[in-house]
Parts: C-alpha cells; sequence; structure tokens
C-alpha cells in the first residue's frame, strides 16, 4: 500500500473537524444545562414568592383582626364606666358591647389582686394568667390559646390595662379583656392554602400548635403526625421568615413560615414538594429532549464520514440560532414574570394601605362623632349650670365666707369666660378631625372599586393630607409651598383610588427630589403648583410642576421604565412611575408625560377622557 501524503492531510483534516465540532457540542451542552439549572431555580423561586405571597394574605387577615380587637379593648378601658371600677354600674354597660362586639362571647374587669368579674358569670382569680400579668405592667397584649374555667371552651384574651387617667406610664388601676373563641383564627388558617395537599397551622409564642387544618380531594390525603412537625419548628423559628424544605413523616415537604406582627405567633404553611416541583416538570422534559438531542448528535458524528463537516456546521449554526431564541424567550418571560410579580406586589401594598387608612378612619370617625355630638349638650348644660349659680348670686350676695373665698379661690368669672373658648374650641378640634376622617376615605375609596364619576379635586386634597407631615417645616427643612390652580372641573368617571395612587406617586416624587433645597441654607424656597383645566374632545388636564432640581434629558426616556429609579438602594423600587403610567394608559385610556428643564424644575401632565365609554368597560371585562 503506497502512502499518500494528500490522503493522510485529509484525514488528519476531518480529525480536527470532527474534534471541533464534538468540543462546540459538549461547550453548548454545558450552557443549555447551566441555562436550564439557572430558569428551573428562577421559576422555583418564584412559586416560592407565591407561596410567601398566599401565606402573606392570611398573616394580614389575622393581624387586621386581632389590631381590631385591640383597639376594641383599649376603647373600653378608657371609657368612665370602666375606670370607675364599680361592677354594678359597669356590667350593664359591657354587656352591651359583649353583644355588639360578633367576635367576643365575654367581657371581664379584673383588679390588680387577680381577681375579676366576667359579663354573665362568677368572679374568679386570673392572677396565673400570663396575659393577667402583661397587662397589669401596663401592656395590651392577646394571649395564647387557653381553657376558659367557667366553660373549658379554647379562647383567646385580649386584655388592656385601665388606668386612672390618660398617662400611659402610670399604673393600671386594673384591667379589661374580652375573651374570644379560636373560630376566626380557623377560618382564616383553613383558607390559606397552596395546591389541593397544602396544610396550614398556626403556632403560638411557645411553640405550641395553635390550629390547624387537613386538606383532602378525590385522589390523596394529607396527614402529618404532631410530633414529627413539631421538630421541624424550631428550625423555622430561628429566622424571622423563610420557607425551607424539610422532611415529615419520611416525606419531604415545603415548609414556609411567616410570623404575625400583633402577637408572638406564627402562620406556617406546608406543601409536598412534588405539588411545588411539578410545575417544572414542563422545563425538565425539554432539558431531556435536549440533551437526547445532544447525545444522538454525537452518534451521528462517530458514522458520518466525508459529508460530516457540512452538515454538522449547518446543524450547529441551527442550533446556536434555536438555544438564541430560546434563551431569548426565556429572558422575555423571566423579565415579564419579575415585572409582574412586583405589580402584583405592589398592588396588594397600595390594597393593604387603603384598608389599613379606612380602618383607621372608620375607628376614628365614631368616637369623634360622639364628642362633637355631646359637645352642644355640654355647652347647654354648662349655660344652665353657669345662669343658676348666676340666679344664686343675685338672691344671695352675702353668701357664706367659704363659698365667696372658694369663688375667689377658682377665680370664678375667668372660669365662666375661658369656659365657653374652651367648649368651642374643642368643637373646631372635632371639626377638623372629621374633615380629616373624610380625606383619609376620599383617598382610599374603598367603596369606589368600579368606575364611576368623581371629583379629582377631592382626589388632589386627600392626597395632599396624607403627605401633610413631609410638607411642613422642620427643624432642618422649610416647608414646601402648595399652589392650586384649580379650574372648573366636571366629574370624571375613573378608577378613583388607582388615580389617586398615581397623585401619590408624583407628589411624592416631588419632595424627594426637593429635599436637599429645603435645607434651611438654602436661599430657594420650595413650590408644587397643581393646575388643572378641561380641554377639548372631552378631555382633562391635571398638570403638578415643582421647582426642584429637575432630571436630567439621558434620564428622561427611561422614568415609566420598569426597575428604573435614580433613588439610592432601599429608598425606590423603580415601579412607581411604571404602575403609575400603566394605570393612566392602559386602564383609564390617556397619556402621562413629562416636560423637565435641569435646574428649573419638572413638570408632569396627566391627561384622560371625561367618559370612559365602551373601552374601559372592555378593559374591566
Amino acid at each position: 500500500m503506497r502512502f499518500n501524503p494528500t490522503n493522510l492531510a485529509a484525514h488528519q483534516r476531518n480529525l480536527l473537524v470532527r474534534l471541533l465540532i464534538a468540543s462546540v457540542i459538549l461547550l453548548v451542552s454545558s450552557g443549555a444545562y447551566y441555562s436550564y439549572q439557572l430558569v428551573r431555580n428562577s421559576m422555583l423561586e418564584s412559586l416560592k414568592k407565591n407561596v410567601f405571597l398566599e401565606l402573606s394574605q392570611g398573616r394580614d387577615s389575622l393581624d387586621h383582626w386581632l389590631s381590631n380587637q385591640k383597639i376594641h379593648i383599649e376603647t373600653l378601658a378608657n371609657t368612665e364606666q370602666v375606670k370607675s371600677m364599680n361592677w354594678e354600674t359597669t356590667e350593664p354597660y359591657l354587656k352591651a358591647e359583649t353583644l355588639r362586639l360578633s367576635d367576643v362571647y365575654a367581657i371581664a374587669v379584673g383588679k390588680p389582686d387577680g381577681w375579676r368579674n366576667v359579663v354573665g358569670g362568677k368572679p374568679a382569680n386570673v392572677s396565673d394568667r400570663a396575659y393577667f400579668q402583661k397587662v397589669m405592667q401596663g401592656i395590651t397584649n392577646v394571649s395564647d390559646p387557653i381553657i376558659s374555667r367557667a366553660n373549658n371552651t379554647p379562647t383567646l384574651a385580649i386584655a388592656a390595662p385601665i388606668r386612672q387617667g390618660f398617662d400611659t406610664n402610670s399604673t393600671p388601676i386594673g384591667e379589661i379583656h374580652t375573651l374570644v373563641r379560636l373560630d376566626r383564627v380557623n377560618r382564616v388558617v383553613s383558607s390559606v392554602k397552596y395546591g389541593n395537599h397544602s396544610y396550614a397551622f398556626a403556632i403560638d409564642s411557645q411553640g405550641q400548635i395553635v390550629t390547624h387544618t387537613s386538606h383532602t380531594d378525590n385522589h390523596a390525603h394529607v396527614h402529618f403526625h404532631e410530633s414529627e412537625l413539631l421538630k421541624a419548628l424550631p428550625q423555622m423559628s430561628k429566622s424571622k421568615e423563610s420557607v425551607e424544605l424539610v422532611k415529615v413523616a419520611n416525606q419531604m415537604y415545603y415548609l414556609a413560615y411567616l410570623p404575625l406582627q400583633e402577637v408572638e405567633w406564627a402562620l406556617a404553611l406546608v406543601i409536598p414538594k412534588e405539588d411545588i416541583e411539578s410545575q417544572v416538570q414542563f422545563l425538565d422534559m425539554i432539558a431531556l429532549i435536549v440533551a437526547g438531542m445532544a447525545v444522538a448528535l454525537l452518534a451521528i458524528l462517530v458514522q458520518v464520514q466525508a459529508m460530516e463537516q457540512r452538515h454538522l456546521k449547518k446543524s450547529n449554526e441551527l442550533l446556536e440560532k434555536r438555544v438564541e431564541a430560546r434563551t431569548k424567550e426565556l429572558s422575555d418571560a423571566m423579565t415579564k414574570l419579575q415585572q409582574s410579580q412586583l405589580r402584583m406586589i405592589q398592588s396588594e401594598k397600595m390594597s393593604a394601605l387603603g384598608n389599613l387608612v379606612a380602618g383607621v378612619a372608620h375607628e376614628i370617625n365614631n368616637p369623634v362623632n360622639f364628642i362633637h355630638g355631646n359637645i352642644t349638650y355640654v355647652d347647654e348644660y354648662t349655660q344652665a349650670l353657669l345662669h343658676l349659680i348666676q340666679l344664686y348670686q343675685e338672691q344671695f350676695p352675702d353668701g357664706s365666707k367659704s363659698i365667696q373665698e372658694y369663688l375667689a379661690e377658682i377665680d370664678f368669672e375667668f372660669l365662666a369666660q375661658d369656659l365657653e373658648k374652651t367648649l368651642a374650641s374643642m368643637r373646631i378640634g372635632t371639626d377638623r378631625i372629621k374633615e380629616i376622617v373624610l380625606s383619609l376615605r376620599n383617598f382610599s375609596r374603598l367603596d369606589e372599586a368600579e368606575v364611576k364619576p368623581v371629583n379629582l379635586h377631592d382626589g388632589i386634597d386627600s392626597t395632599l393630607l396624607i403627605l401633610q407631615h413631609r410638607l411642613k417645616a422642620t427643624p432642618d427643612q422649610a416647608a414646601v409651598e402648595v399652589v392650586k390652580d384649580y379650574g372648573d372641573l366636571p366629574f370624571v368617571d375613573c378608577y378613583a383610588s388607582q388615580l389617586n395612587q398615581v397623585f401619590m406617586n408624583i407628589l411624592a416624587n416631588a419632595l424627594d427630589a426637593m429635599e436637599d433645597q429645603r435645607g434651611l441654607s438654602h436661599s430657594q424656597p420650595c413650590t408644587i403648583r397643581i393646575k388643572t383645566k378641561k380641554l377639548e374632545h372631552g378631555r382633562v388636564q391635571i398638570a403638578i410642576a415643582d421647582n426642584g432640581p429637575g432630571i436630567p434629558p439621558e434620564v428622561q426616556p427611561r422614568i415609566f421604565d420598569p426597575f428604573f429609579t435614580t433613588k439610592s438602594i432601599g429608598k425606590g423600587t423603580g415601579m412607581g412611575m411604571s404602575i403609575s403610567y400603566q394605570i393612566v394608559t392602559e386602564r383609564h385610556q390617556g397619556k402621562l408625560y413629562c416636560v423637565s428643564e435641569v435646574g428649573k424644575g419638572t413638570e408632569f401632565f396627566l391627561e384622560i377622557p371625561i367618559r370612559q365609554g365602551a373601552v374601559l368597560a372592555a378593559t374591566v371585562s
């Protein structure tokens, strides 16, 4: 056989080409595997965040309910009937309150020695109860679940100290507590779930299970042994909140743990591992297919001879394009998923803020109306008593020496004049509180989830009232002057609470931009100007301008981009203006844009139709 240098060179070239192609395939496979792991882990993290979101809704519901219960008991502790510590006069009042409060089945008043009277029950000593010991230290608290000594019912005690005056540092003269069944806690825990096989439970301050619920369907039944479950809890309680993979009853579960704010409890949710990871099985299938294709290509590479180089080159080019396209699709999907999550979180925060504002407004409104309504009667009674004293002075001008001395001691003439002024000041104060409550309710607008005609000026004024504390002067900063130039606007069809959120974001950004300018050493005063007017073609315009430092030209095109912010870490998420733009353009078919010049300030323009019509109705449906 003759040696052919040409054939040897060709064989070496083919071998080199095959090695290069094999190396390229291995590199591409490694990159695909890394991308798969990255995307899979990201999807699992996203699913875990959804678990936390579900758990947070249950936690917020319990915290809101417990906060209301604390407010109720503290309100009762400050009534004159309870402060009197006279059970004969207090029991009828508390009995009526028990009927009014749906979650409460009994109210009790205790003395410092531990003996307490309960509505409809017999006296008992509760000095050994932990909640009693805390409340006598001046701490309003919610107890761990206890067994009622009267009816052996699992109960929560919500206790508040009773003080003689309004000094929160004074020693309590007694305590008042409500007894609440665990039904409300059971309902909230039962509503928390993630999938058909999830399992929720609450934990008290001693690490014991308060309540739990199991879920069944036609295919499976989830059950956990109490001893195995309690072993996993200490691991979770070391951190404030977490979600970890734990082993319970020889099975793997995701255990999410979230502490409550109003009481030293926690809410936990257990989900079988397969329920979470089953949602990424499709991605695993794609990875197996890609791996199979790589193995097939390597097998073909061994068999192919002369035509291998050309075919593999084309195959590699096609594979690279597919990988790039798939990677781009996954990257776009990840970006959209992150945006959706942050928008959902922002929406939940605003919903929670609306609930909080509405709840506070409602709780303030009732006692203020009570005080405001009684001031008139107090004024009448005071005038009558003063007139009676005047008649006595006219009929008996030479009263006893002790009476004359006491009149001089209390300066009766000044007291009579100043009392009327004091009542007038109290009336002005209650009027002001009622205005604040109305503004808070206008800002939250929980009862206006649908599109309806509203006065936009009311929404702007309510938002300014919420931000009033940031507009006022402080020892380190000058005040911000707000100039209103309101036009004659008709009622506008809109989502009132969402537009209030837009006003809040724009005004808060303006205040943040002028923070350095508000220093007392700065000579230029800070001003925010709000102008409204009606435009042609059935539209209205709201312009909000500030005289801050302005926005650089290179930044202006990005101010409505998701996640873009010029604020320092921890002060901004980059979603405020993006969500505002979405609310105006998508939800209200309007426009939102800004005009800014460095050193002269920034002005945002918001334009929406007066009547939304069929377009917005289709968007809502």
